[in-house]
């Protein structure tokens, strides 16, 4: 067994993990944002011995405010249609990139992202009327899953940011993640059989459960990424990019022996690559 002592590198440690929860793309913090967490860096251990935990709530209310500030300059870049003919370069993958040093900064990667996102819906065959509207409803869900954030959830984030650096198989459930934990245990659901999970603005999945529907279909593969949902063969698909997991999961569930449809952005491709729907037939 390994004996953690909660002491100064544990507080670390959490605190790492805590900031890569909410901001792991690095794309809302800015780096003097981060400069000043670190006043928090060796004080979590003692944090987490009292009730108070104003610090990990402050900290969040910060981020809120930066996805607000993204999400806001985004909607006013969808004004424009982009100039698709310039050569630019986006990057997905931000983990190890720098924190952004100011404002503009962040601006040019959001104008680059939202770039690729219209990118990505014209090579769907999308004009510019129907991508400005499909960006307009992702980016305002978006922003108004974070409104719906409450304490619970944060307190989730930061119990589960303190569980994993004791032990990553260790994870701390809020009490409605409890109760769906126990709905999911007891089998007294209808769904796909696969373990999902909210990677950026995607539902990711985790793994396919064995003996369920989507393990019997062998279609869906983990670290997939489901984008839209429909209800039956002929349901029209809904976007989901940027919805609480929650609420996917309730659109994915349904009665017994009905299908559901996923479209899927396969495992290892690229926002843009082509997408494929998958039809699931619901059971126990």
């Amino acid at each position: 067994y390994s004996h953690t002592k909660v002491d100064n590198s544990f507080s670390s440690q959490v605190l790492d993990r805590y900031i890569k929860s909410m901001d792991n793309n690095r794309m809302y913090f800015l780096e003097s944002d981060i400069n000043d967490f670190e006043k928090h860096r060796y004080s979590i251990d003692d944090m987490v011995r009292t009730p108070l935990l104003n610090p990990i709530f402050e900290m969040f209310s910060i981020y809120r405010d930066r996805v607000r500030e993204r999400y806001d300059f985004a909607l006013d870049l969808l004004e424009i249609e982009p100039d698709f003919d310039t050569n630019e370069i986006y990057i997905f993958d931000r983990e190890k990139s720098p924190w952004a040093k100011s404002k503009n900064e962040l601006d040019e990667i959001w104008r680059l992202r939202v770039k690729n996102d219209a990118l990505n819906l014209a090579l769907a065959e999308k004009d510019w009327t129907e991508t400005q509207d499909i960006l307009q409803k992702r980016y305002n869900r978006f922003k108004k899953r974070m409104d719906q954030i409450n304490s619970d959830d944060v307190f989730q984030t930061f119990m589960n940011s303190l569980s994993n650096s004791l032990d990553p198989h260790s994870n701390y459930l809020s009490p409605r993640n409890s109760e769906e934990y126990q709905i999911q245990m007891s089998l007294s659901y209808f769904g796909i059989g696969a373990t999902l999970q909210t990677e950026d603005d995607y539902v990711l999945v985790v793994n396919i459960i064995p003996g369920g529907p989507a393990a019997i279909d062998g279609l869906l593969k983990p670290n997939d990424r489901i984008t839209a949902v429909g209800q039956g063969l002929e349901g029209e698909m809904i976007d989901v990019i940027g919805w609480r997991l929650d609420d996917v999961v309730q659109l994915i569930r349904g009665p017994a022996e009905t299908v559901v449809k996923l479209q899927i952005l396969a495992s290892g491709k690229l926002p843009g690559s082509e997408e494929k729907i998958l039809n699931i037939t619901r059971s126990p």
